[in-house]
């Protein structure tokens, strides 16, 4: 069985990404242990993190800074776009 030079890149390729992707879910799992060890040290609750959050989005969102709310939605959590602006678009209503 012989293999030739593209199998032997993919296969190089898909072990390097494994073990890339095995690095990041151990890293995720040492952030969520600390995260959780702070949160006990200082009985922050997730509703109380984005707080300053909301106050923040409510503002822009009244100024009609509406791509403001969504980037700085996006920086936070991590959402995607449409994701954001969904998020946006929700507190939008809820104002009303």
């Amino acid at each position: 069985m012989e293999f030739n030079f593209i199998e032997i890149i993919t296969l190089v390729a898909v072990i390097y990404l494994l073990s890339t992707i095995f690095r990041l879910e151990q890293r995720v799992k040492t952030l969520d242990y600390k995260v959780e060890q702070l949160s006990a040290q200082t009985d922050i609750t997730e509703e109380g993190l984005y707080e300053e959050l909301h106050q923040e989005l409510k503002v822009l969102i009244h100024q009609g800074k509406d791509v403001q709310a969504v980037k700085r939605v996006r920086e936070t959590k991590g959402l995607s776009l449409l994701e954001a602006k969904q998020y946006i678009d929700t507190l939008k209503l809820k104002e009303e």
